[in-house]
């Protein structure tokens, strides 16, 4: 094989080295005989055209062999965001998860792209359609997260905001995930609902506050600071249906604490749409506490 080298309208010849294959009739893990492989010749094969397929069979000259480990490998750790812009990420920044499972299981290799919901990640093929979230980082942009009702699939979505805004939504910590959650649900519910004491919430954006709801005064909300301790709601839903079951915790943990307590336990730190579910959180005391407790919401 020969590499045509055009330099400076003189034309090259470059004779690269042939690749050599070497069958190896071992039984071994994947992991085993890349290390065979690699103290023994360069690594496992690696295939880059149907001359090279052809070729590495070949070595095989026994027909009852019908597998054997190449060097292709789906690394789960190797989640990659769609935005490679480097100053858009500080260290450690692209390793940011917050996946349904500490470590995420893609059987069959088949779920190669991320949804959000409630907060959490999960695994999704992706010719399924969703609604989805685009990132403007213009200088003119009046919203850094922008939330599509369309429904897409990855890749028209993935155009679709590069055509129009940045990209994809990329999230980099924790506070971002709550930012994205919180826009989601927002605009999936159409919902303006909130139920906030007169003059709240009044952080003015100071520093990051997270919403209580008061029982000593009806049910309205206030924005406290995240790092007090106070009991919290969770809620759960059933996969079957849309309706939602709240959960009542007489324990004082931050509001970080509570959110992953309610993610352990159940799904979430609850969430209130509507007046009919803050009567249903109320009752769920049914009198026995007079103080505050912790809701989904964040503030920036």
């Amino acid at each position: 094989m020969f590499l045509l080298v055009l330099l400076y309208g003189f034309i090259t010849l470059t004779l690269s080295v042939p690749r050599q294959y070497v069958f190896v009739n071992k039984s071994k893990t994947w992991a085993e005989a890349q290390r065979y492989c690699r103290d023994k010749y360069t690594d496992l094969a690696t295939i880059k055209n149907e001359q090279q397929t052809i070729q590495l069979l070949d070595t095989v000259n026994d027909d009852s062999i019908d597998l054997a480990w190449i060097g292709l490998y789906d690394d789960l750790k190797s989640w990659r965001w769609t935005l490679e812009d480097r100053d858009f990420f500080k260290a450690g920044e692209k390793e940011f998860r917050n996946w349904n499972n500490l470590v995420p299981n893609n059987y069959g290799g088949q779920r190669l792209c991320v949804y959000i919901y409630s907060g959490i990640w999960y695994m999704a093929y992706c010719t399924e359609i969703c609604p989805f979230i685009c990132y403007d980082g213009r200088q003119n942009s009046s919203a850094s997260y922008v939330f599509i009702h369309q429904h897409k699939t990855w890749t028209e979505a993935q155009s679709y905001c590069r055509e129009h805004h940045t990209d994809l939504v990329s999230i980099r910590n924790e506070i971002e995930n709550y930012r994205v959650q919180s826009r989601s649900w927002s605009d999936q519910s159409n919902s303006s609902f909130s139920n906030w004491r007169s003059g709240q919430p009044d952080n003015a954006g100071n520093s990051e506050y997270c919403t209580a709801v008061s029982f000593s005064d009806s049910g309205s909300w206030t924005d406290e600071n995240c790092n007090i301790t106070l009991p919290f709601f969770c809620y759960s839903v059933s996969l079957l249906g849309s309706s939602c079951q709240y959960y009542f915790v007489n324990q004082s943990l931050n509001w970080t604490e509570a959110q992953r307590f309610c993610r352990q336990n159940y799904t979430d730190l609850a969430t209130i749409d509507k007046m009919e579910e803050m009567n249903r959180l109320i009752n769920t005391v049914n009198g026995s506490y007079s103080g505050s407790a912790w809701l989904v919401s964040m503030m920036m």
